[in-house]
């Protein structure tokens, strides 16, 4: 299983945002040095009054000092973006990253965003699907036609192309089922959501599964997960220490809906102690170690994408647990 550090760039009204950059840069240093496997970023626009980084300029730094890391972004909004801006962006972050980089895309779910850039918010299934297709055809060929509903270009090329040939891979979010058949259908690889249960996720596991197969794709070796993490010496020092800056993440979260788009008890107005069960990972290095084997044993998760930093979250904690977990954890669950 490959684990991956979900880098939480959200911060609060208050926070020094250059000092949140290099207080990154050293998060970053701690997930190389640490023998992970990646690092990735997330998107959201409009969270005033929280602060949050955008991932293009943000992955091209990082770049700079993550060595064999994968660079990863989980996840672009992707029908905010126009599709051949972004297929430019994110060919020259793979030429950046020596070609390791994995795009990761989903619909979103924020009615402000989809306001603010004034795009129909019903429209964003058909012009996702568009935007996929399309993206794949100019990361991949010159002289470029596509026609579309959403989506119309005529012989174009871009430039420059990826290093990655034919294309960087594309991984899809997903958290409701039509989605995860999307991603099914449509992605490289699922992103599941840490929201979710994960006795609520069984039965999609076998939906991605099933509609991978039915797509005529090739059997799946698993599919990535990101799940909230906070290790310490005791479970009660990892709830004590991590509980509330998690439960602060919730608060954004729930408040921008997030809680609508999941299946089952969504978690939405539990206390922390109830809310981490049977989604969160937050205990001692042998917790840490059984909970994150039976992602992977249970749910046949091969990427795990851990976040262990939160809005408000000192960067001496952050660090602290990015090593306990890379000491007492990482080498138990490969």
């Amino acid at each position: 299983m490959r684990v991956g550090v979900f880098l939480g760039t959200q911060h609060p009204a208050g926070a020094d945002m250059r000092q949140m950059f290099e207080n990154h840069v050293k998060q970053t240093w701690a997930v190389r040095d640490g023998g992970y496997d990646g690092i990735w970023l997330a998107q959201h626009y409009l969270t005033y009054p929280d602060q949050f980084f955008q991932p293009n300029p943000l992955l091209a730094r990082l770049a700079a000092e993550s060595g064999d890391l994968t660079i990863g972004t989980n996840i672009l909004v992707l029908p905010l973006h126009n599709i051949i801006d972004l297929a430019e962006q994110y060919a020259t972050i793979d030429i950046i990253t020596g070609g390791k980089l994995v795009l990761g895309v989903a619909l979103g779910y924020r009615d402000e965003e989809y306001n603010a850039f004034g795009i129909n918010r019903k429209t964003r299934a058909k012009r996702f699907d568009e935007q996929l297709d399309a993206l794949r055809l100019l990361w991949s060929e010159d002289n470029a036609t596509y026609h579309g509903d959403h989506i119309n270009f005529e012989n174009i090329s871009i430039r420059p192309q990826p290093l990655q040939r034919p294309n960087p891979e594309i991984w899809v979010g997903a958290a409701a089922d039509p989605a995860i058949k999307r991603a099914a259908r449509k992605g490289d690889n699922w992103i599941a959501t840490s929201v979710t249960t994960a006795s609520a996720m069984k039965p999609q596991v076998e939906l991605y599964h099933k509609t991978r197969e039915e797509a005529g794709k090739p059997k799946a070796d698993g599919f990535a997960k990101c799940v909230e993490l906070f290790v310490a010496e005791t479970k009660e020092k990892a709830l004590e220490l991590g509980g509330p800056y998690i439960a602060e993440k919730y608060r954004a979260y729930y408040s921008w809906g997030m809680g609508k788009n999941v299946p089952g008890e969504s978690g939405e107005g539990l206390d922390i102690a109830e809310l981490i069960k049977d989604r969160f990972i937050v205990g001692s290095p042998e917790d840490c170690i059984r909970e994150c084997l039976e992602q992977r044993d249970t749910l046949g998760v091969s990427d795990l994408l851990v976040r262990m930093n939160f809005p408000g979250m000192p960067i001496d904690l952050s660090l602290k647990t990015l090593k306990l977990f890379a000491d007492e954890v990482l080498p138990h669950i490969r």
